[in-house]
């Protein structure tokens, strides 16, 4: 009866401490950095003609909320401009961008350095810095910032000749996480 009370007792605490252990487990998480990055094209864009004097005019159009990003931690968006469809030589890199908080943007503001009147270069060019991120994009439930992009073509480069055909320049767009 003794060595059944003592085998018991021993099986008993075998098992209260095994059963502590168990709640004792420890968890590592890790968390990854998040980055989205989305550039929508706008369903309507309205240019307006600008005129500066006989030999410069231009054309400025603004993207509402045409860029989007999600972001764990800082970033920076870049951009560079092809060459203009059916242009001459020297006509490249005459596009300027100025970025803007977002129409419906709800996003974290803090940190964020937006330019103005950036000259893209040509395509063999570095491209320029539009907008400067240093913190997250997180701002409670909302984790997306929304930037407007005012689009300048033509400006105090080259006259636009209005006989022209519309022409198509493109725009290339990079984020990265520094």
């Amino acid at each position: 009866m003794r060595k059944g009370l003592f085998l018991f007792v021993f099986i008993s605490l075998s098992l209260m401490s095994t059963a502590i252990f168990a709640q004792s487990v420890n968890m590592a998480i890790t968390l990854m950095d998040a980055l989205s990055f989305t550039v929508n094209p706008p369903e309507f864009l309205p240019a307006d003609e600008v005129k500066k004097g006989k030999n410069d005019n231009r054309f400025e159009a603004i993207a509402s909320d045409h860029i989007s990003v999600v972001s764990s931690r800082g970033y920076v968006v870049k951009a560079i401009s092809g060459v203009q469809a059916g242009a001459g030589p020297g006509l490249e890199g005459l596009v300027q961008l100025s970025s803007l908080i977002g129409t419906t943007n709800g996003g974290n503001t803090a940190g964020l350095v937006l330019k103005s009147d950036v000259v893209l270069p040509p395509s063999n060019g570095n491209p320029a810095t539009v907008i400067f991120a240093a913190n997250c994009s997180w701002n409670g439930p909302v984790s997306a910032n929304k930037f407007n992009i005012a689009y300048k073509i033509g400006s105090q480069f080259a006259y636009i000749d209005k006989k022209a055909p519309p022409s198509i320049i493109p725009v290339i767009f990079t984020v990265l996480q520094p």
